[in-house]
């Protein structure tokens, strides 16, 4: 996830400003009678706190069918993450996207989590869109790039010598940042804690879907949390850390728990755009207070009925345990209850709210973490 760039291009006349990715094709998988899915669960050392995740075999996602999507849903649902092994070639965008639409099959807009893409360039006829970090893949545009540099010559439509600009904790976190000296010696951050999803009008997709084209190499890195606790955590450059929200819900007091069953959280409108201007926290788990987030005269309309109002706690709807579900940079208004029957607290202050969110955030250690690539 980035925040939504400020600067977008202006689309020659007659070509559209911005793009909702609709659903264009029948996202029904051919039938199987039977999958040749194994499932390997992912052994953690005996400190570690990680109870999750889970590699996947004998499944080639382009060429997926219905009994095959059966045993992935069955298993994302209990190990939360999978890991695909031995596929046979890269995964097709258009494959990537009717994967995740199955767990989906009533959205319409095809937009998921990040909705309306605006123009960024045109190459061969060919119109492109997105922002320069997040570009869209124009044969599957809900689809998008992640990284940085130039891609490879004739990746999916893509110009020649186009760059994605990768992220940089520089421009978004509150100083002071890391030096140059301790980065090219290993040391790095989380840039963002985040589920996906637009936080506004579109609801979250049920499940994300990152495929590894090329991953840097070298040494592990190390992430610091630069929250005065010392906490540090050794991954792969550029891996992805993932927490289970059962986990987390699990790690929580009793006290702070309960409140998290029975509240709810409002998301801003636009909440992307409306961070755009603010500073995250160094551990990127929430914004500082500073009064930079832009005002609702700066944003795009809104419509008020599409504003986001999710629980803290999600069920899965196959297993029933139940999951921490908090954004901590996107909320601006809680709704809280110790009790189903209890009265209800309303906080609109944003350094309130946040400092909430920290208490739930913050507590999450690198042995509750599973490093992905």
């Amino acid at each position: 996830m980035v925040v939504e760039s400020l600067t977008e291009v202006i689309a020659p006349e007659g070509v559209q400003a911005r793009l909702l990715a609709t659903r264009a094709f029948d996202i029904t998988l051919p039938h199987a009678e039977k999958t040749d899915g194994r499932l390997v669960p992912i052994t953690h050392p005996a400190e570690s706190k990680v109870d999750f995740g889970a590699e996947i075999y004998g499944i080639d996602l382009n060429k997926l069918t219905d009994a095959d999507f059966k045993f992935v849903s069955d298993a994302v649902h209990k190990y939360k993450v999978l890991i695909f092994k031995e596929q046979p070639e890269m995964l097709k965008p258009e494959n990537q996207y009717l994967l995740t639409a199955n767990f989906d099959p009533e959205e319409t807009t095809g937009g998921f989590a990040h909705g309306a893409d605006p123009f960024l360039t045109s190459y061969n006829g060919v119109n492109i869109y997105g922002i320069q970090s997040r570009p869209a893949i124009p044969v599957q545009p809900q689809v998008h790039i992640l990284g940085r540099g130039e891609v490879p010559e004739g990746h999916y439509q893509f110009p020649p010598g186009f760059k994605i600009k990768g992220i940089d904790h520089h421009e978004f976190h509150l100083p002071p940042h890391i030096s140059k000296e301790e980065r090219d010696q290993g040391a790095s951050r989380f840039y963002q804690w985040h589920w996906d999803g637009a936080l506004y009008n579109i609801p979250p997709p049920r499940v994300g879907c990152l495929l590894a084209v090329r991953t840097p190499k070298g040494p592990d890195v190390t992430v610091r949390w630069d929250d005065d606790t010392g906490t540090e955590m050794k991954i792969p450059p550029g891996a992805t850390a993932y927490v289970a929200g059962s986990r987390a819900l699990q790690l929580l007091d009793d006290e702070t728990r309960q409140l998290a069953y029975h509240s709810r959280i409002e998301y801003a409108p636009h909440a992307f755009k409306w961070m755009s201007t603010a500073h995250s926290t160094r551990l990127g788990h929430t914004l500082e207070t500073e009064g930079l987030e832009l005002p609702r005269s700066k944003l795009p309309p809104i419509d008020e009925s599409k504003i986001c109002i999710y629980p803290m706690v999600w069920t899965n709807p196959k297993t029933g345990e139940k999951s921490l579900q908090v954004h901590g940079q996107g909320a601006a208004k809680l709704y809280l209850k110790s009790s189903p029957d209890g009265e209800e607290t309303i906080i609109d202050d944003l350094k309130q709210v946040r400092d909430f969110m920290h208490k739930y955030v913050a507590r999450l250690k690198c042995g509750s973490c599973l490093p992905g690539s």
